[in-house]
């Protein structure tokens, strides 16, 4: 098995390990839409895996070896121990992955293109990577150029990239997770009602939780937002508007970031 195909084989795996949990221990009641949703997030995910995703992985790899084989990174050096260079590596792309989360939501041109995440209504294992391609792509610009710098072993990416992808599709699992253990887990990771949150209808909450793996820089920046654990359950999810069935269909989706924003809103065009 090749080493590069992991993330995928690790994300098809989560996705069927998080649909079993959300079948029998569900956190939220399950939507009337919802094979139209699955049918639709799951082909936007697959043109996402086959296309931009795959590329990504590629370049993340091909950039690593050259910065190694080159000598040109920071965490090249033989004598820097791998678990350091793990560590180093791991914050610091959680760290940019932050910044470019709040980029999506703050500028928007971005936004128009990570709105298209955000119209799910509800949010469950097919939601996590329901994302425009274009997305993916603007995160590889940014990330590739970190990872020639830094030049950290390959394993070290791709034991990142392996726990990023689980803790990924669990955050967006409609799962149940224990209000005592949920606040547990919030220490290391970002839990499913967490990132939830995220996806609220009320954009004082979409604009926070920004994290994807880690809570800590949403603590660092004061950027984390919490609900009253029984809200969770009924709680608004989605976008205010494009909030019809049609809307979630795989074509208005590729399309989204290019409709007339004011239409999307149904607000007045003159």
């Amino acid at each position: 098995m090749n080493f590069e195909h992991l993330p995928v084989y690790t994300l098809l795996s989560m996705l069927v390990i998080v649909l079993v949990w959300e079948l029998f221990r569900p956190r939220r009641p399950e939507a009337k839409n919802i094979g139209w949703r699955w049918a639709n997030n799951l082909a936007l995910t697959v043109i996402d895996q086959l296309t931009a995703k795959a590329l990504q992985t590629g370049l993340l790899l091909l950039a690593v070896w050259y910065a190694r084989h080159f000598e040109t990174g920071l965490l090249a050096e033989p004598a820097i121990p791998w678990l350091l260079a793990f560590v180093v590596n791991f914050l610091v792309l959680d760290a940019i992955g932050y910044g470019m989360h709040r980029a999506f939501h703050k500028v928007p041109a971005l936004w128009r293109i990570h709105q298209v995440h955000h119209a799910d209504t509800e949010v469950d294992f097919s939601t996590t990577y329901r994302h425009h391609p274009f997305e993916v792509l603007i995160m590889q610009a940014a990330t590739v150029p970190v990872i020639v710098v830094l030049a950290p072993p390959v394993t070290a990416v791709l034991a990142q990239e392996l726990i990023r992808t689980v803790i990924n599709v669990v955050a967006h699992g409609n799962i149940h997770v224990p209000e005592r253990v949920n606040r547990v887990l919030l220490w290391f990771m970002v839990t499913p009602d967490f990132h939830r949150l995220h996806h609220s209808s009320d954009r004082r909450f979409t604009d926070s939780n920004y994290g994807a793996t880690l809570p800590w820089f949403d603590y660092l920046f004061k950027t984390a937002s919490h609900k009253p654990f029984a809200e969770q359950a009924t709680m608004q999810l989605g976008l205010e508007y494009a909030r019809a069935p049609e809307d979630s269909r795989v074509d208005r989706l590729l399309l989204m970031p290019f409709a007339d924003q004011r239409a999307l809103r149904q607000e007045p065009l003159s």
